[in-house]
């Protein structure tokens, strides 16, 4: 009698809002799915959550603001998930001011950035081992944005939706450059925009007022999206068919920023990250 493998899927910021809505869709779908979050009462919550519908949800408690928290966090994911189908790097946010981290890197960037590069990477052999899939989580960005590593990590980095929209771009270029590093090992990566969702904890640092403004503008030109919207994006480009390196737009192929599909500054911003995580 033979068995079939549950597939393992790890889902960062997993315990609210969009994370949540894709680790219970994933889970629906018949994966083992990890959540990694810091708050365990709302960890628990979404397990519990899980649990109820027939899914498999386990928490995993972790630091995703400092390099050695995301490699204590990767070494905890591995220990429970020698091999992963599917990593999504779901966690991300906005920051009213700028603050740095222990590291010394503004939050917004040790976040949106740095922590998908450490996590990815610190986690390989494991997606190695399934031939797994990195989503990363992006935002939609102007065709013509730009950003420069000194606005990302140095001196200028700052805080607020320039900071977030800087980082995302960054995090469409790096997405290139792991599928660049990674497709020899028969690893996949590509980023998702999900849609703008009113309603979740994004920006929960900003001011209400500036928060209710743009879901109310969302919802009243029609470009708003539910959380069941998002759930099934997340598994669409988690499990379906895709393209390598590929920017998914509300679950569609779409074209990057330019400066996202420059090679040149991929492989820059590749040095320079992998320089920042020793």
């Amino acid at each position: 009698m033979t068995t079939t493998k549950k597939m393992t899927a790890v889902v960062t910021g997993g315990t609210s809002g969009l994370g949540e809505a894709a680790a219970l869709a994933l889970a629906a779908q018949g994966f083992r799915v990890l959540v990694v979050g810091r708050d365990e009462a709302r960890g628990a919550e979404v397990v519990a959550r899980a649990k109820a519908a027939g899914g498999e949800v386990e928490l995993v408690r972790g630091d995703m603001f400092t390099k050695a928290g995301v490699r204590s966090l990767a070494q905890a994911i591995a220990k429970s998930a020698p091999s992963i189908d599917l990593l999504v790097n779901n966690a991300g946010g906005t920051f009213g001011k700028k603050t740095l981290t222990e590291d010394g890197f503004e939050l917004t960037f040790a976040l949106n950035v740095l922590a998908p590069f450490v996590l990815t990477d610190a986690l390989l052999p494991q997606l190695a081992a399934a031939k797994g899939r990195v989503v990363n989580l992006v935002t939609n960005i102007p065709k013509g944005a730009k950003t420069t590593l000194e606005d990302l990590s140095g001196k200028t980095a700052g805080a607020g939706l320039g900071s977030y929209s800087r980082n995302k771009l960054a995090l469409l270029a790096l997405t290139k450059e792991q599928q660049r590093h990674y497709a020899t090992e028969g690893v996949t990566a590509v980023s998702l925009h999900p849609g703008v969702i009113p309603g979740t904890r994004f920006g929960q640092d900003m001011p209400a007022f500036l928060r209710n403004f743009g879901g109310f503008v969302a919802r009243l030109f029609g470009f708003a999206s539910t959380l069941d919207d998002a759930a099934q994006r997340y598994v669409l480009v988690g499990t379906g068919p895709v393209d390598g390196g590929a920017f998914y737009k509300e679950g569609k192929l779409a074209a990057p920023p330019t400066l996202a599909d420059d090679p040149a500054f991929s492989a820059q911003l590749w040095t320079h990250l992998e320089g920042l995580a020793r």
